[in-house]
Order: structure tokens, then sequence, then C-alpha cells
């Protein structure tokens, strides 16, 4: 595969028109410059990161074809039944048929920008309660992973239980809207479409993915723990 040189500004506006005309038929008519101008350069940016994200998390699904989401939106479960999406993302992340409880870094694009970022994928109970317990003994490894996602300056977002955890008061108060999370994560915004049209963007997310770096790790590692229990 060869190497990212960046997207085709005529792919934007293809996918946006794809999603307007919603038609099997125009898809088709189209499908194979959507592919040559945004597919293909998406999935040379994901291996153009492989070996900076292969040194991160050896178990980490690197297949470009893998990373790369889909045209075709799957609308069985979902209320809303347009066939296509103007959007792309790609996801750095392990196979999420296989693991639970872990994070992801992701880059997408859209009509009119771009974002990237890290969270938790999908935690569930138990995997909340081991962060919470990592939370209570490594606070310091934490703050350090947040001034690494802080320097990029993304965004947090992060849903609440409605109420305390009983043993809240274990954390020092800066990190206790952590402590109390069903899931958060750190998203960056951006307008500026010349950075991916001149390819500069790789440079970006190299900078991005690096200062995600101990966020992603402090998050993975409580995943490990939990399989090493057998939990």
């Amino acid at each position: 595969m060869g190497e990212f040189k960046g997207f085709d500004p005529n792919g934007f506006m293809l996918l946006e028109m794809n999603k307007f005309n919603d038609s099997r038929d125009f898809y088709e008519s189209v499908k194979e410059d959507i592919k040559r101008m945004s597919v293909v350069p998406m999935r040379q940016l994901c291996s153009d990161l492989s070996k900076e994200l292969y040194a991160i998390d050896s178990k980490m699904n690197l297949i470009p074809t893998k990373m790369v989401s889909r045209v075709r939106r799957d609308t069985r479960y979902s209320k809303n039944k347009e066939m296509y999406r103007a959007n792309l993302w790609c996801m750095f992340m392990r196979d999420k048929h296989q693991w639970e409880n872990f994070p992801c870094m992701w880059f997408e694009f859209y009509p009119g920008g771009y974002s990237y970022g890290v969270a938790m994928f999908r935690f569930d109970a138990t995997g909340l309660a081991a962060f919470r317990r990592k939370l209570t003994e490594k606070p310091e490894e934490f703050r350090k992973a947040l001034k690494g996602v802080e320097i990029t300056g993304a965004e947090l977002y992060l849903d609440s239980f409605k109420k305390d955890k009983p043993d809240i008061d274990k954390v020092d108060k800066d990190l206790r809207l952590f402590y109390n999370a069903k899931n958060f994560g750190f998203t960056y915004y951006s307008k500026d479409m010349s950075k991916l049209i001149d390819g500069s963007i790789k440079e970006e997310l190299t900078y991005a993915v690096r200062a995600f770096t101990p966020m992603y790790k402090y998050l993975s590692e409580i995943t490990d723990e939990l399989v090493a229990k057998g939990e």
C-alpha cells in the first residue's frame, strides 16, 4: 500500500453527494471514485501510523482495511435508514470481538472538519470497578496521562453516574469526576481541511498519538490486568 500523500478535496464533496442522493444506483456509479479519493488514502494513513501504534500496543488491530469505516451504513438496528454516510473514520484499538474493557484512539473527517481523540471504548461494570481501583492506587500516573492529553487541546467529554459512588472520598477531589464516570474521552476538533489535503494531518496525528499514549496505556493496562486475573 502506497504512502499517504493527502486526500483529494473532491472526495469530500462526493461523499456528501452520495449521502444526499441515498441511492444504491448512484453509489455504484461513484463507488470507485470514493474509494480512490477517500477510502484508500485513509487506509494509507492508517498504514503509515501502524509502526507507531504497534509500539504502543502490539495487540492493536493494525489491518488498514479493518481499521477504516465503511461508506455504507448498517441500518439494521437504527431508526435512521439513510444508507450512506458523508464521514469516514479509522479506529486505533484492539479487535472489539476478542477484547472487553479496552480503550481506543481514532481519527475522523466529516463535512467541514475533522477530529481525533482517545477514550474508554467500552468498559463494563467490572472494567469500571478496576479503573476506580487503579485511580485510587495510581492517581499521579493518571494525572500525568491527563497532562499529555491536555497539551493537544482535546476536550473532555464524560458521562457520570447520577449518584456518587459510596467510596468516592477515597480519591482526591480533582479526580472524583473521573472516579464517578460511566465513560469518558477526549476529542480534538478542527475545521482546517487543508491539513487533510496537503497530507500534514499525518504529522499532527503522529504528535497526538504520542501525547495520548500515557492515557491509552493507563486504560489498556486495566484490560491486561483483568485478563491476567481471568475476570
